[in-house]
């Protein structure tokens, strides 16, 4: 953890100087960040793979309460699915993630890249988000599993598809109702903060999942490494995103991934970033 977070940088240390930084360099967007809301279908390359997604034009139209965003691809999901397949990603080289290790992912939506990418080298992915983009989640994981694997009918990683409403469930009695109280080893989120009001119920949802992991070290358990929490974002706007930082910096460490470690092509540096945060 500590070889990976030096790879990193100075620690982020002033929000409004963060925000500056990033937003200073004009390549923030005024698009809501979806590839194409309007196709049932959307084709999708990333490193040596193929990925056909199925989306809900209808449903992402629809009155829904709640919202239906999720029922579309974003640009913030390619852009951290490239990045956790590039040979920039030092989180497998640096041991912070390995064969056995378990991730949970945050407003998964209908794409399942990340659990697509990842799931061939680790033991558990877990994407979550509101029931009703579930259904079309498995549908694209399964539907994009490697040939391979599809043959086989099992995978060694289990991808499990849950869901977890952030205002509304108990976090603690979700992990361990499904096999997770000890923690997982990465938090994973993308494109989850694009107004005030979801800022709060974020934030909280990402310290208690890792607070887990600080319990189990208290009551004894054996656990080598304290949960790593890694949020993508695109550049929308300055307010919503110094806020969201903030709040997210008194419960977490923060650091940013620099731009050489991002990886190659057009996406890096432009409009998009990562942040880590390790818990206070």
């Amino acid at each position: 953890m500590d070889g990976f977070l030096a790879l990193l940088g100075p620690e982020i240390e002033d929000a409004a100087e963060e925000t500056f930084t990033l937003f200073s360099q004009d390549h923030a967007s005024q698009d809501l960040g979806m590839l194409d809301p309007s196709a049932v279908t959307v084709d999708i390359t990333i490193g040596t793979r193929d990925f056909t997604i199925t989306q809900s034009p209808g449903l992402l139209q629809s009155n829904r309460e709640g919202g239906t965003t999720g029922a579309a691809v974003w640009r913030t999901s390619i852009f951290l699915a490239k990045w956790l397949d590039s040979t920039k990603c030092p989180l497998f080289e640096r041991g912070v993630l390995s064969k056995g290790s378990a991730v949970l992912e945050l407003g998964s939506g209908i794409s399942g890249l990340t659990a697509s990418i990842l799931a061939p080298n680790i033991t558990r992915f877990v994407a979550t988000d509101q029931p009703y983009a579930l259904r079309l989640l498995r549908q694209n994981i399964d539907s994009n599993l490697p040939t391979s694997r599809k043959k086989l009918g099992t995978s060694k990683c289990q991808i499990d598809t849950l869901p977890l409403d952030w205002e509304q469930d108990d976090v603690p009695s979700f992990l361990s109702s499904h096999d997770l109280a000890t923690g997982v080893d990465v938090v994973l989120a993308s494109d989850c903060v694009y107004n005030y009001a979801l800022i709060e119920p974020f934030v909280n949802v990402c310290a208690e999942i890792c607070q887990t992991r600080k319990h189990a070290e208290h009551d004894g358990e054996q656990v080598e490494r304290p949960t790593l929490c890694i949020i993508a974002q695109q550049l929308r706007q300055p307010d919503v995103f110094e806020q969201w930082l903030e709040e997210f910096m008194r419960k977490f460490r923060v650091w940013r991934v620099p731009e050489d470690l991002l990886g190659g092509g057009a996406d890096r540096g432009k409009g998009f970033c990562i942040h880590v945060g390790v818990l206070r």
